[in-house]
């Protein structure tokens, strides 16, 4: 059986944008056993993830087996599923867990992330000050060598041939 969609797939243009209106994806991992997906706040900037988390705990254990990752930003409308409410648009990134332990790389992660939220610049001027004590302890976090890819569909509609 055939199937014949409207889904679309995103410009790269539509990507940013898409990436910069968000805050919050899913992050997926696996550890050669098992698989383990967490929702996270994430902020962008320029064709970056980053992304922050602990040093401690399970996700550090999958990255610490695994740093290959994907991660998923999606949205749907309020209802979605009722008549007149079947859009949706996702992206997805895949890549690798880069700590980032550069005083400059890190510093240009906490503007970034401050830019994304909305934040006057200096509004993690303290948290920069702390990470910046010891940055090879940094819960700062990028996704690398990251490729993206998007679709979406305004009214989706789905013909099915024999």
């Amino acid at each position: 059986m055939k199937t014949k969609s409207n889904v679309q797939d995103l410009s790269k243009e539509a990507i940013e944008s898409f990436l910069k209106k968000n805050r919050v994806g899913v992050l997926s991992l696996a550890n050669g056993d098992a698989a383990y997906g967490i929702p996270l706040a994430y902020f962008y900037e320029a064709g970056t993830i980053y992304l922050t988390i602990s040093r401690k705990g399970k996700k550090m254990d999958f990255i610490d087996k695994n740093k290959r990752v994907s991660f998923a930003v999606f949205e749907l409308p309020e209802g979605f599923g009722t008549p007149g409410k079947t859009n949706w648009t996702s992206v997805v990134c895949d890549g690798v867990m880069e700590n980032i332990t550069d005083p400059d790389a890190i510093t240009r992660a906490v503007r970034a992330g401050e830019k994304h939220m909305g934040m006057p610049a200096g509004t993690w001027d303290k948290l920069l000050e702390m990470v910046l004590q010891k940055p090879e302890n940094s819960n700062f976090w990028k996704i690398g060598d990251a490729t993206f890819g998007g679709r979406g569909v305004e009214d989706e509609k789905i013909e099915f041939e024999a």
